[in-house]
């Protein structure tokens, strides 16, 4: 089968010539000199194997093909400025996607504020979110689900970039009239032995650390109940099932209500669980993943805001 070689510099003075019914007036809106429109529609009639025009006197006409041809040809460029068009705006972050993966604790108290600031500057970028446990995320950002993750409390290897965003405390959780609310006072790990805990299932990122606490202090926990998200461990701890030990994002909104009471860690090497940002390091850098990750950096990690825009993207 053979294939014709339809060059858009030969469309484009085709349809224009038909829209101006003149050579020298498409050479003008072309930038190109008469001759070279006469070659080009020259070129393309010997490709066709047919004549497109007519031209009686200074009248050009369009013959039975060349009315054929016109309808394709406009469409055909419509369509490519479109294309081209749409790159550009996917070049500046205008318009096109972004994958991110987040740890459940995360993309619930955090990413939000990320995300609403993320809008205000790159209205139209399509966001895609994806989450689960830290490890999960790491596989996404790997096999390139996720364009880039939020995990916490994990190692990043050397396929990763990687960007500290914030420590987050972990706290003692418990409700209003539990023995160690009395007096607000801080918590050592020995007043948790023989509590009834209500933890994280094994293989989170925040039951792995709430498990390194333990073992770094020498005290046996005693788990009660174990759960695979924040939410539900609150309601159990609100409906005096147990205690926990949580984030501390995660439970502001129920200390302000005085739902819940949340006491600081004391006598450990560290409560704090570092979250960070990964990306492949060979991943291609959109502007719209560029705008994310400046975003990123301008988190105050002391109260979780976003300070104001530093900086503008080109």
């Amino acid at each position: 089968m053979e294939y014709m070689i339809l060059e858009m510099r030969q469309l484009e003075s085709f349809v224009r010539i038909v829209q101006y019914g003149s050579f020298t007036r498409a050479a003008e809106i072309l930038y190109l000199s008469q001759p070279a429109v006469t070659r080009q529609i020259s070129v393309l009639e010997a490709e066709l194997d047919t004549r497109l025009l007519e031209r009686i006197g200074k009248k050009v006409t369009l013959t039975d093909s060349g009315n054929a041809l016109y309808r394709y040809a406009w469409e055909i460029l419509r369509l490519a400025n479109e294309a081209r068009q749409e790159v550009t705006d996917t070049l500046i972050g205008n318009l096109c996607s972004l994958r991110i993966g987040a740890n459940s604790s995360t993309a619930a108290y955090i990413l939000p504020q990320i995300l609403q600031r993320f809008r205000e500057e790159f209205p139209g970028v399509e966001l895609s979110i994806h989450t689960g446990v830290s490890s999960k995320i790491a596989e996404m950002v790997t096999s390139n689900v996720v364009d880039i993750g939020l995990v916490s409390h994990y190692e990043a290897g050397s396929i990763f970039i990687s960007l500290d965003l914030l420590e987050e405390e972990t706290v003692v959780v418990t409700y209003p009239d539990h023995p160690l609310a009395a007096g607000q006072r801080v918590v050592r790990p020995d007043d948790l032995a023989g509590a009834s805990l209500i933890l994280m299932e094994p293989g989170t990122s925040l039951r792995a650390h709430v498990d390194k606490i333990f073992s770094e202090s020498g005290v046996v926990k005693k788990l009660a109940m174990e759960l695979d998200n924040v939410e539900a461990i609150k309601k159990m701890i609100v409906f005096r099932m147990g205690i926990s030990l949580l984030p501390l994002i995660a439970v502001q909104e129920e200390t302000r209500r005085g739902e819940l009471i949340a006491m600081p860690l004391e006598g450990i090497p560290s409560s704090e669980r570092k979250i960070i940002a990964i990306y492949h390091k060979d991943k291609y850098l959109s502007k719209a993943l560029i705008g994310f990750l400046q975003i990123l950096k301008r988190i105050d990690s002391n109260c979780y805001t976003i300070s104001p825009i530093q900086q503008t993207l080109s």
